[in-house]
């Protein structure tokens, strides 16, 4: 079983093996859009002589992390034929798949798992809870009226200036929060192939967007897709907004992080609320990750240790020193008490914000001393991470 990178000419057969493997086959704008990221993506193939009976997509992509832009692969579209399942043709795909990250300079990389723990084992870690909800019209918030100044357009009737406010608005603040995708023009894109009904609402205050939401109305449900406001009075603009539609709407369903207070200030904050798991983080270069990292307070330089089963280039020990520079170094000199010992995925987890140092060590079964806990605490950042992008 060959594993390469597929070359344009076998594209179909990667059509194929999607519509074959996934639930829905893919027709006009979807299939469109499938085909753009097969073509811009390190789409690699496992290869029975000419054909592609197994495949994985490498997503170009990128994301902040506690405010840093970092280069992102975006795993997606894993899948084989069934008669080809249980010859370990994803073991292979996945470890290609982190040496072709390496080199494409994607020192992290995130995936919606059909399974936690097969992915774990790969090394990638649980890193968001995702708090979907449903309001009905009786429980529907009210901040009383205000002249708000709202503007719309949808995928259909777009407005060229509104849409690249909205764009410049939503990387800005993607880059004063924590695990957020940076969105280019090809993201967009990808958006309004897959949700073409997609409707937009803009706050403005003093001339500037300060708020926005996209959204879809359907069969008497008000269903939010993106809601980003830069502070806690254009949040309650955009909720004077979508409350507005109480004429012609019975619910309203979206989806907000398990981390934030959400409905608190709401006079009914106890509708219906699920908690979803449903996305993983990887850390693929520790080295390069970490020289990125926006690192806190460091008083005295720290050491960890890293286990990698699946990345040998990751398998080291680390020093931190005090004006955040790392380097490899040798562990012999370094008493066991003052190193920390991680696994890739747990690492993955509490470098992203996700893991507290404390709760790190706890699920590593590892021993450290808590002066040293304490130290690596505040050397992190401590916002939790948001990410809700699907690919």
């Amino acid at each position: 079983m060959e594993i390469k990178i597929v070359p344009e000419k076998d594209y179909l057969q990667v059509h194929q093996l999607r519509d074959y493997c996934f639930p829905n086959k893919y027709t006009d704008a979807r299939r469109d859009d499938f085909h753009y990221w097969v073509e811009h993506s390190t789409t690699l193939g496992a290869y029975d002589e000419q054909k592609v009976v197994g495949q994985l997509l490498i997503l170009p992509l990128n994301m902040t992390i506690h405010g840093e832009n970092y280069k992102m692969g975006g795993i997606g579209f894993v899948a084989t034929y069934p008669e080809y399942r249980q010859q370990g043709i994803i073991k292979k795909l996945m470890i290609e798949a982190l040496k072709k990250m390496r080199e494409n300079g994607q020192s992290i990389s995130v995936l919606a798992p059909f399974s936690v723990s097969f992915y774990r084992y790969f090394g990638w870690e649980l890193f968001f809870e995702k708090l979907c909800y449903t309001i009905p019209h009786w429980m529907f918030p009210s901040f009383g009226k205000h002249l708000d100044v709202v503007k719309r357009m949808s995928f259909e009737w777009s407005d060229h200036d509104l849409f690249q406010a909205i764009k410049d608005f939503h990387n800005a603040q993607a880059l004063f929060s924590n695990g957020s995708m940076l969105r280019n023009d090809a993201w967009w894109r990808r958006i309004e192939r897959r949700m073409p009904d997609s409707h937009f609402a803009a706050y403005f205050k003093d001339d500037k967007i300060a708020a926005y939401i996209r959204y879809i109305i359907q069969d008497g449900t008000f269903e939010i897709h993106d809601f980003i406001a830069q502070d806690l009075l254009a949040e309650q603009a955009i909720w004077r907004f979508i409350t507005s539609h109480a004429a012609s709407v019975s619910n309203i369903k979206g989806v907000t992080s398990n981390d934030y207070p959400f409905g608190f200030y709401f006079k009914e904050p106890q509708f219906k609320k699920e908690v979803v798991q449903d996305v993983m983080v990887r850390i693929v270069d520790v080295l390069r990750f970490m020289q990125h990292y926006p690192w806190g307070v460091i008083q005295e330089p720290l050491f960890i240790q890293i286990d990698d089963e699946f990345c040998s280039w990751n398998k080291h020990a680390y020093e931190i020193n005090k004006n955040g520079d790392v380097s490899i170094v040798e562990t012999n000199s370094i008493p066991e008490m003052h190193m920390l010992t991680l696994p890739i995925n747990l690492f993955s987890a509490m470098m992203v914000g996700y893991l507290s140092v404390k709760d790190a060590v706890l699920y590593a079964n590892k021993q450290l001393a808590e002066e040293m806990i304490h130290r690596w605490q505040q050397a992190l950042p401590s916002n939790k991470p948001a990410f809700y992008e699907y690919f």
